[in-house]
């Protein structure tokens, strides 16, 4: 089977014809896609929070009225900020060691409900339209897409050790008709 990967050089190129060296390969690319995004969707939680806590009553504008209904901007700023840090640390400490998408996942859809719940309550308190309300449902999805893509490093890697205890489970099987 051809690959996609030419260097022009018989050596690398043999060494990339290995499909478990391409498999690795493209798990690396889309592992560092995936994980630049994540990046950017915890920075822009975290500064968003900040941008809350500055002093000011953003929450008394009409585009908040309904996320004021069930928190205050103090918590909503602190939710951010601690979301964003506690991700960007996962997202470092994961990206050095052993990978698991767990915390990447975990991540995932805490932003996912965080700029879901924002965007809901944007869009309840409209007309007028904002930016906010715009934006918001934009950053959810990221967030749902991030998910979807981090799911599939779940179980390509097997993080959560399903497919061993699969395999285990057959080899009993397996010794047990033997």
């Amino acid at each position: 089977m051809p690959h996609r990967y030419k260097s022009g050089d018989q050596n690398i190129d043999a060494i990339l014809s290995d499909p478990a060296v391409r498999y690795h390969i493209d798990a690396q690319i889309r592992y560092g896609q995936t994980r630049a995004l994540e990046i950017v969707l915890a920075v822009i939680m975290l500064v968003y929070g900040v941008a809350l806590l500055v002093p000011g009553d953003t929450f008394s504008q009409r585009a908040y009225l309904f996320v004021s209904a069930f928190v205050h901007e103090w918590q909503a700023g602190a939710l951010g900020i601690g979301c964003g840090l506690i991700r960007l640390n996962a997202l470092r400490i994961n990206g050095r060691g052993k990978r698991s998408p767990i915390p990447r996942v975990v991540g995932c859809w805490s932003g996912f409900l965080f700029w879901g719940a924002l965007a809901l309550g944007f869009l309840l308190a409209m007309p007028p339209a904002t930016l906010a309300a715009s934006v918001c449902p934009v950053l959810a999805l990221a967030e749902l897409y991030s998910a979807r893509r981090a799911s599939g490093d779940l179980f390509v890697l097997d993080s959560l050790g399903l497919q061993a205890k699969e395999r285990q489970r057959e080899l009993h099987r397996f010794a047990a008709a033997g």
